[in-house]
C-alpha cells in the first residue's frame, strides 16, 4: 500500500476507532441514546439520498416507509412470535414491496405529480396506522420488545449502540457500492437529463421503480430498528412533518453526497437536543436553516459545489495570492 492510500486511510481509521469506542467514554445514557438515533436516523437519510440526491426522485413520504417496517417487525415479533432477525429484516423486505408499488405508480409521472403522490401516500399509511386498532392498536401506539439474538436481548443502551452503528456501516457500504455501479451511473443520468438517459439505453421507468425499492427497504430496516429500540411505535411518529425534517437532513448535508447525509443528520438531530426548552421550534429553526442554505449553499454542505467546495476553493485561492506574493517578494 502506498504513503497516499496511508494518509487518506489514517483519518478514517481514527474515526473509526473513536466511534466504536464511545460507549467506554460516554456512559450518560441519554447522550448514548442520541448518537443511536443518529445512526438509525443516518439510515433513512442514505435512502433518502439514494432517491432524491442520486435518482432526481421528490420523496415527501419517507416516514410512512419508516412506519411500514415499524409496524411490521413489531407486530411479527410480539405478537405472531416470529424470531427477530427474520421479523427485522421482514421488515424492510416488507417496505421494499410497498416503495416497489408506490414506485410502479409513480414510474411515469414528472416531478411535480410525485412529491404530490408520495405525500398523499405518506397520509394513507398514517391512516392505516391509526384506524386499523386490531392490527395497530390505533392511536395508542404499540408496544414492542427489544432486539433479540440467540436468546440474548439489547437491553442496554451501550449493546444498541454496536447494533445501530453495525446497521449504519452495511447500509452505507451497501448503498456507496450501489451508487458507484453501473446501476448507479444509470440513477445520476436519470436525475440529470432523464430524456437524455433514455436515448442512451437506459429503460428510466425501470430504474425509477430500482431506486424506490431499494431506498424503502433501507428506510424499512431503521424504521423496524427505532421502534425496537424506543420499544414503542405510533401514528405520531409517521407524519408529513416527520418526512420533511428526514428529507432536510439529506438537503442540509448535500444531495449526492453520502457522508453530508450523516453530517446533516448530526446537525438536525443534536441540534433540537441541545437545549430541550427549544425542541418545540424545531420545526421553525429547520425553516430558516433551510431558506439560508437554499440562498448561500443551494446544493448544501458536501453536495455538488456545496459549502465544503466553496471553502476548498477559497483556501486555494489565498493560498495561490499568498505564494505569488511571496515569490514577487523573493
Amino acid at each position: 500500500m502506498n504513503q497516499n492510500k496511508m494518509k487518506k486511510l489514517l483519518p478514517l481509521a481514527v474515526l473509526g476507532i473513536a466511534v466504536a469506542t464511545m460507549p467506554l467514554y460516554i456512559t450518560n445514557s441519554y447522550a448514548l441514546k442520541i448518537i443511536c438515533n443518529v445512526m438509525l436516523y443516518s439510515i433513512i437519510t442514505l435512502s433518502i439520498n439514494l432517491i432524491v440526491g442520486f435518482c432526481g426522485q421528490l420523496d415527501f413520504g419517507r416516514a410512512a416507509f419508516a412506519g411500514l417496517g415499524a409496524y411490521f417487525s413489531a407486530i411479527m415479533f410480539t405478537k405472531v412470535g416470529v424470531p427477530f432477525i427474520a421479523a427485522f429484516i421482514g421488515g424492510g423486505v416488507f417496505a421494499a414491496l410497498c416503495g416497489a408499488m408506490l414506485g410502479m405508480l409513480c414510474r411515469y409521472t414528472s416531478f411535480d405529480y410525485l412529491t404530490l403522490i408520495t405525500i398523499g401516500f405518506g397520509e394513507i399509511v398514517r391512516r392505516i396506522f391509526l384506524n386499523w386498532q386490531s392490527v395497530t392498536n390505533g392511536s395508542f401506539g404499540m408496544s414492542t420488545q427489544r432486539p433479540s439474538f440467540f436468546g440474548v436481548t439489547l437491553k442496554s443502551h451501550q449493546s444498541m449502540f454496536y447494533f445501530s452503528l453495525v446497521l449504519l456501516v452495511i447500509s452505507y457500504i451497501v448503498i456507496r457500492r450501489i451508487t458507484r455501479s453501473k446501476m448507479g451511473r444509470a440513477f445520476q443520468a436519470i436525475r440529470d437529463d432523464p430524456i437524455a438517459a433514455a436515448y442512451t439505453g437506459i429503460h428510466v421507468p425501470n430504474y425509477k421503480v430500482i431506486c424506490f425499492t431499494v431506498g424503502s427497504f433501507f428506510t424499512g430496516i431503521a424504521g423496524a430498528a427505532m421502534a425496537h429500540y424506543t420499544m414503542f411505535t405510533a401514528p405520531t411518529n409517521y407524519t408529513t412533518d416527520e418526512s420533511l425534517i428526514m428529507l432536510q437532513m439529506a438537503i442540509l448535508g448535500g444531495l449526492g453526497s453520502l457522508p453530508g447525509s450523516i453530517i446533516g443528520t448530526i446537525i438536525l438531530v443534536v441540534g433540537p437536543e441541545i437545549s430541550r426548552s427549544f425542541y418545540q421550534y424545531r420545526l421553525l429553526f429547520m425553516g430558516v436553516l433551510m431558506v439560508a442554505l437554499m440562498l448561500f449553499a443551494p446544493n448544501g454542505l458536501f453536495g455538488r459545489h456545496g459549502i465544503k467546495d466553496q471553502l476548498v476553493a477559497y483556501y486555494r485561492r489565498i493560498r495561490g495570492k499568498t505564494a505569488k506574493g511571496g515569490g514577487n517578494n523573493g
